[in-house]
């Protein structure tokens, strides 16, 4: 065969490797997106869900610093 037929396949070949390989990583990389979108919704939803709690514990864990440095005097 001639060297530039050949050297045409060898070209086409490692485009078809790069193709597949850059499809099989956006694949991935798209379903981590979604996964990780799903899981910032659920923690969302989770925070909304208990503030009333989440911010009385957060007022107890700044009294308790906020008296760790109040003078004794």
């Amino acid at each position: 065969m001639n060297n530039t037929i050949i050297t045409l396949f060898q070209t086409l070949n490692i485009v078809s490797l790069m193709l597949e390989t850059f499809a099989f990583v956006a694949v991935r990389v798209i379903a981590l997106a979604i996964v990780l979108g799903d899981y910032f919704i659920q923690g969302c939803k989770v925070l909304y869900t208990n503030r009333q709690e989440i911010l009385e514990n957060v007022n107890n864990i700044r009294n308790a610093v906020g008296y760790q440095f109040a003078y004794a005097g």
